[in-house]
């Protein structure tokens, strides 16, 4: 009798302890960050970033980091240094508080033909986003990808 006991609380121990690990992954916030179509015509694209977290609990002191390298060969012809502080602005900022299924939104840029926006069409910039949740911090790297979003084999009507 004490050793089935014993194994049945063995077996319980262990279903907690799967239990909680199961939840600790799923209720974490999950920020992601993505460059969209602002409005395009003939002449620019005009881009936002977008910051969401898409978890289940708020992600505080929300930050992007750029990798250099991939940020400087993303640049076209009007990364002029004022332009660089309005568009680069959001690399140093830190989103305070950021809700679960909530957005932040910010300009992110034009592109023009040749290269001569603020980024190449279709470049590609590495970035570590940096944020805490309820118990441990998280770091998750992803790429931005410089495209219009109004479609996605780059063709629409209008």
């Amino acid at each position: 009798m004490t050793v089935v006991s014993i194994t049945a609380l063995l077996v319980s121990f262990c279903s907690l302890l799967i239990a909680l690990d199961v939840w600790f992954r799923s209720a974490r916030p999950v920020v992601a960050a993505a460059v969209k179509t602002h409005s395009g015509g003939n002449q620019a694209i005009l881009y936002d970033l977008i910051v969401v977290n898409s978890g289940t609990m708020p992600a505080r002191n929300v930050r992007l980091v750029a990798g250099a390298p991939s940020l400087t060969s993303a640049l076209g012809f009007d990364a002029t240094p004022g332009n660089k502080q309005k568009w680069l602005a959001c690399f140093g900022a830190v989103v305070p508080v950021l809700l679960n299924n909530e957005r932040t939104t910010c300009s992110f840029g034009t592109t023009q033909a040749n290269d001569t926006g603020f980024w190449k069409y279709g470049a590609t910039i590495d970035i570590e986003v940096i944020y805490e949740g309820r118990w441990r911090k998280y770091r998750d790297k992803q790429q931005l990808r410089i495209l219009d979003t109004d479609s996605f084999t780059g063709y629409h009507w209008g």
